[in-house]
């Protein structure tokens, strides 16, 4: 397959190492549903190749992924020419995000995350299912589309790595933190250098592929199999069902209507500006009565 979005590829004296960078580095890789349709395609490509062990998924450019491709703007369609959605479409549709991503989850092939720059919201999804994440240190993640668009269908398995209340924190505020503070939560493996980082992952590669991959299966396999007792498939359809929603309370709409009136970078400055300007205060000294 000719890609547009990404580029996968083998290292040349180890196959069993594979390759797939998004590859939309002008856009910090967002998410755009081709990329996802052409990521996936090489996904099963992976999955069927009796060479490949290891899968590595990196970012071209100054980013492992923005999130997903939220783009318009003046122009594009009127929100009144657009499909109106029902609960039922909107849950289906979410739903299908979910299973989409829970490919990555059911794979019996290992695979890493490498992550750099900004690791962005859906970029934090997509990571998060891998099943080992590696950053650079001063990689910048978080759930910053969380202050006015909606939820994450997989929460980014965060409850589970970080627990209950940093992952309110995050989601709650849409505050960042970075790769050595990923790492000290159990949020990614390692965090390193950003100039050690292709070479960190590598070498995590190869130290994997000295087992053979029936018992990586079994290694990954048994592991998930504890979360998915412990409801892990529940938690991601619950959270996509919050997320559908989300989209009949009318504030992902706004920001919509901001990005097709006045462009996205219009809506993501109205989005985030009074983050940006937050000026802290010392608390009153003197409450009314209820």
């Amino acid at each position: 397959m000719d890609y547009q979005d990404i580029i996968y590829e083998k290292a040349a004296d180890e196959p069993r190492i594979a390759r797939i960078t998004l590859n939309r580095p002008d856009k910090l890789n967002a998410l755009s549903a081709n990329l996802l349709n052409e990521f996936f395609h090489a996904v099963d490509d992976f999955e069927a190749d009796p060479e490949s062990v290891v899968l590595i998924v990196r970012g071209a450019g100054r980013a492992f992924s923005a999130g997903f491709d939220i783009g318009g703007g003046p122009g594009g369609p009127e929100q009144s020419e657009r499909p109106q959605p029902t609960i039922g479409t909107s849950r289906r549709s979410m739903n299908a995000s979910v299973e989409r991503f829970l490919h990555l989850w059911n794979l019996r092939k290992p695979t890493i995350a490498q992550i750099h720059g900004y690791c962005l919201s859906g970029g934090t999804e997509l990571s998060g299912m891998c099943d080992l994440i590696i950053a650079a240190e001063d990689t910048q993640i978080g759930h910053i589309a969380g202050r006015f668009q909606g939820t994450l269908r997989t929460l980014s398995m965060w409850p589970f790595h970080i627990g209950m209340r940093k992952s309110k924190e995050l989601f709650m505020t849409g505050d960042l933190i970075d790769g050595k503070e990923a790492e000290r939560l159990g949020m990614v493996n390692k965090a390193v250098p950003l100039a050690d980082l292709e070479d960190e992952v590598w070498n995590f590669a190869r130290r994997i592929i000295r087992i053979p991959l029936e018992i990586l299966t079994l290694h990954k396999h048994s592991v998930n199999r504890w979360y998915e007792i412990m409801g892990v498939h529940a938690m991601m359809y619950s959270a996509a069902d919050y997320d559908a929603v989300g989209t009949f309370t009318g504030i992902p709409g706004q920001f919509q209507k901001v990005v097709q009136e006045r462009g996205l970078r219009a809506a993501l400055e109205q989005r985030d500006a009074p983050f940006r300007q937050f000026e802290r205060q010392k608390a009153p000294t003197t409450w009314q009565p209820r």
